[in-house]
């Protein structure tokens, strides 16, 4: 059974808790989509009901909130119907999604978290030339069409298409999802579906 009040906090960026986003809306999951300014998570820090210290969270009707990005996303996708009810399809869409995650932090960590910009340059280097091609070739494999998984679209598929969005956008990077053809088809068929559309127009 749905929940009847879904609250997700984060920041006013689409980061680690824009596939749950997606995710509910394909699902036409009502949620309460709280975006915070990096100010406002900093003054309210204190207030804020967070697992581990950290956001996004998920708050259930109003009396528990939960923590994690993936969690929330396994979870956000059973409600919208994007998890899979095989247990074998499920362990394969969830380690997609791992591997994907791998490379997102991975970004994250040149990006936010190296300061000096000749190691900056340098983690870029090998995210460019071995990371990136080998990973984004090892998921084009896994594609069995026209979705990963077969005929049906699952979070794993709203995630690479999330990926290629807002992570392979990186101006630092070189690398361009255009060359891995299965790959593309996916997140051109994922921006095409109804479910979306309202979401991806606002914005």
């Amino acid at each position: 059974m749905a929940p009847n009040k879904l609250q997700l906090t984060y920041f006013a960026i689409p980061g680690r808790a824009e596939l749950i986003r997606l995710v509910l809306a394909y699902g036409n999951v009502p949620f309460e989509d709280v975006r915070l300014t990096f100010p406002e998570y900093f003054s309210y820090k204190s207030s804020l009901d967070l697992p581990f210290g950290q956001v996004p969270t998920l708050r259930v009707n109003d009396k528990v909130t939960y923590a994690q990005s993936l969690a929330i996303a396994r979870y956000a996708a059973k409600l919208s119907g994007l998890y899979p009810t095989d247990a074998l399809l499920a362990l394969e869409a969830d380690s997609l999604v791992d591997a994907i995650v791998e490379l997102v932090n991975v970004v994250v960590d040149a990006v936010f978290k190296t300061k000096d910009d000749a190691l900056r340059a340098t983690k870029f280097q090998t995210i460019n030339t071995d990371i990136l091609p080998r990973t984004l070739a090892q998921l084009e494999a896994r594609v069995v069409g026209p979705y990963f998984t077969g005929a049906e679209v699952t979070f794993a598929d709203v995630y690479l298409f999330d990926f290629f969005q807002n992570t392979l956008s990186n101006d630092q990077i070189t690398v361009s999802g255009t060359d891995y053809a299965k790959l593309q088809a996916i997140v051109d068929r994922v921006q095409a579906l109804p479910q979306l559309q309202a979401y991806l127009t606002k914005q």
